[in-house]
C-alpha cells in the first residue's frame, strides 16, 4: 500500500531561523558566524546530506536528532572534504579523458582514416556506430563543426579529432567500448590494461566525473551502476567494486600511465590526512590502504 500524499507546506527559512532549527535538534554551534555564512552561501539543503551521518531518528517521533556532541564544524568539515575530493577527481579525469581522445586518434584514425567513425565496419556493435553518428549530428553548433563546414565540402562531418573535442567523456567511453576489437586493443596498449578492463573503467570513471561535475555527493555514495572490472594485478585493491575506492584505484592506475611523474596519489593521501575525522569505510577504503605497495610513491 502506498503512503498517502499530503500538501507540501514547509516555509522557506532565513539562515538565522535555520540555525535555530539545527540547535533545537541538538547540533552544537561553536562558531555561529561561520555557521550563518555557510547557511547563506552553501545552503541548508546541500549541507543536509552531510548532516545525516551525525543524526539518528527518534524511535517514537521519527524526528532526526543530532548525536550528543555533534557540531556544525564537523558537518562543514565533511562538506569541505567532499568538495576537495570532487575537485581532485575532476583533475585526474580530465587528464584521462584527454589521453583517451589522443589515443583514439593516434591508434585508430592514423590507420583507419580521419572519418573512420562514419563507417560501421570499424565498430563491433551497430548501436555504438549509430550512437556516435547521432552524436556527430547533434554537434552542429560546436566551433570545430562550424569551422569544418565553412572550409570543406565533404565528408559531411568533421574528422574524428574535432568530433572528440566536442564529445563528453560519457560519449567517449561508449565510443571506445563499441569500437572493433582490433581498435580497442591498440588503444588499450597506450594505457597498459586489457581492453575489457578499460571499457569498464572508463564507464565507471564517467560516473565519478558526472557526480563531480554536477556537485553531487561523492564521499559515501553507493556505486552499483557501471562497476569497474578488477584488473588481475589489482584484484585485491578493487574488491569490492561498488564503492568509490575501486574507482580511485582505477583513476590512480591510469594517471600513472598517462603521466608517470604525477603526484595524484600523494595528493589523495594528503587530502585524507588533512581530514582525519572523515570515516573511510563509506568510501570502501580499507584500513592501512596507504601502506600497500600500489599506493607507495
Amino acid at each position: 500500500m502506498s503512503t498517502p500524499k499530503t500538501p507540501y507546506n514547509k516555509p522557506a527559512l532565513a539562515p538565522p531561523e535555520l540555525l535555530a532549527h539545527l540547535i533545537s535538534r541538538g547540533l552544537e554551534i561553536p562558531n555561529p558566524l561561520t555557521a550563518l555564512h555557510a547557511l547563506e552561501y552553501v545552503g541548508y539543503y546541500r549541507l543536509l546530506i552531510y548532516m545525516r551521518p551525525f543524526q539518528t531518528p527518534d524511535p517514537v517521533s521519527g524526528v532526526r536528532r543530532f548525536a550528543a556532541g555533534a557540531t556544525f564544524d564537523e558537518v562543514l568539515a565533511l562538506y569541505d572534504f567532499d568538495r576537495e575530493l570532487r575537485l581532485l577527481c575532476l583533475d585526474a579525469v580530465e587528464r584521462i579523458e584527454v589521453a583517451l581522445r589522443a589515443a583514439i586518434v593516434s591508434q585508430v584514425a592514423v590507420v583507419a582514416g580521419a572519418h573512420f567513425y562514419l563507417e560501421p565496419a570499424h565498430f563491433e556493435r551497430i548501436d555504438a556506430f549509430v550512437d556516435f553518428y547521432q552524436t556527430a549530428r547533434r554537434e552542429e553548433r560546436h566551433l570545430a563543426a562550424k569551422h569544418y563546414r565553412r572550409h570543406y565540402a565533404s565528408p559531411e562531418h568533421p574528422p574524428i579529432w574535432a568530433m572528440l573535442e566536442a564529445s563528453t567523456f560519457g560519449v567517449l567511453s561508449r565510443l571506445f567500448s563499441g569500437l572493433a576489437l582490433r581498435h580497442r586493443k591498440t588503444v588499450a596498449l597506450r594505457f597498459g590494461f586489457d581492453e575489457r578492463v578499460l571499457s569498464s573503467w572508463f564507464r565507471s570513471i564517467n560516473l565519478v566525473r558526472n557526480l563531480c561535475a554536477h556537485h553531487g555527493r561523492l564521499w559515501n555514495t553507493p556505486m552499483h551502476v557501471d562497476q569497474p572490472l578488477a584488473a588481475t594485478r589489482l584484484r585485491e585493491e578493487q574488491i569490492p567494486t561498488d564503492r568509490l575506492y575501486a574507482r580511485l584505484v582505477a583513476i590512480a592506475a591510469l594517471i600513472g600511465m598517462v603521466d608517470p611523474s604525477s603526484d595524484w596519489k600523494r595528493r589523495l593521501a594528503s587530502l585524507l590526512a588533512r581530514y582525519p575525522s572523515v570515516p573511510l569505510a563509506p568510501m570502501g577504503i580499507p584500513p592501512g590502504w596507504n601502506t600497500r605497495p600500489f599506493w607507495r610513491v
